[in-house]
């Protein structure tokens, strides 16, 4: 099933301003920024601009940018919140951000499930799952992201992920078809999915499977949970999150605080002196910095501890 109607189009050696131009008369309801401030679009504050932001209101709209791009050799890329995103100086394609009709929650008492739009925040998913009393996903009170972001990246917390309770993802490829994936269907790892960036699918919204609790009781695990980060992450200076994965049977910010690097400063960033494994924004960084912070990080664990550290953000590139 496909949502394009307008057949894109190939539009040989042209401007950006005449490929915007056409992107923008296609959509229906949508609408194109145009040079969007990147430091405005992540929990980092860093980065210059893009070519475009696409706001997207409907499929069709995702469907007519993505087969756009595509045809004309122009970069596109979902972002959600930005909470792990590392952007460049200058990007060369178009983002698109999920919007207001894409952050909607239908639950079923029937099965205990609830289905959110990809583009609903991830804290705004656990409050309004702990107001019905459903459990499962209180964990996701304290991730800085989207839905469809945990989904694409299987974002955890406390001993649970993301594909612990889901059910289904409905998601576009990247031709503008409409399918539907169940859990079973799926091969998700430690932060990784069938959906990260290096494969061109969009998600729209996902499906979980919960337990039914007295609604206090959830609220008071979720309030636990989140009292918990806010004791250990930084939470005024602009960061991503966790910077590295955990290796197998390490931690990654115990290794980053036994080699010493806990505080360590290159140009505007830092290593948090709250958590090692968050680099913050000191004010007027920029993107190579945090690349010459995570770099030096990465070699100086292998020097010490012989262990490969890889990168839980992604680089927009």
């Amino acid at each position: 099933m496909s949502f394009n109607q307008d057949l894109p189009q190939k539009l040989g050696m042209m401007s950006d301003t005449l490929f915007l131009e056409h992107l923008r008369a296609v959509l229906k309801q949508s609408t194109l920024l145009e040079y969007p401030e990147l430091s405005r679009l992540n929990t980092w504050k860093l980065g210059g601009t893009a070519l475009a932001l696409l706001n997207a209101e409907c499929e069709a709209d995702i469907c007519s940018t993505t087969l756009n791009c595509l045809l004309n050799g122009v970069p596109w890329r979902v972002i959600g919140k930005g909470s792990n995103l590392l952007m460049p100086e200058f990007w060369p394609g178009v983002l698109i951000r999920l919007g207001r009709n894409f952050r909607r929650l239908e639950m079923v008492d029937q099965d205990s499930s609830a289905t959110f739009g990809a583009g609903m925040a991830d804290a705004t998913a656990a409050q309004k799952l702990s107001h019905k009393g459903w459990s499962g996903l209180e964990f996701l009170i304290g991730i800085p992201g989207t839905i469809g972001g945990a989904v694409c990246m299987n974002a955890g917390a406390h001993g649970s992920e993301t594909s612990d309770f889901l059910k289904s993802v409905d998601w576009l490829d990247e031709k503008g078809n409409w399918r539907r994936s169940n859990r079973d269907e799926l091969h998700f790892t430690y932060r990784s999915s069938p959906f990260n960036s290096r494969e061109k699918k969009v998600v729209l919204r996902a499906r979980f499977s919960l337990v039914p609790k007295n609604p206090e009781e959830v609220r008071q695990k979720m309030a636990k949970l989140h009292a918990f980060r806010i004791e250990r992450q930084p939470q005024k200076q602009p960061n991503c999150g966790s910077v590295f994965r955990n290796p197998p049977n390490e931690i990654a910010a115990e290794l980053i605080e036994a080699s010493g690097l806990k505080g360590k400063i290159f140009g505007g960033m830092q290593i948090s002196q709250k958590h090692s494994n968050f680099m913050v924004n000191l004010g007027g960084a920029t993107p190579d910095d945090a690349l010459k912070l995570i770099g030096f990080v990465k070699d100086r664990i292998w020097i010490d501890h012989k262990i490969e550290l890889r990168t839980e953000v992604h680089t927009l590139a």
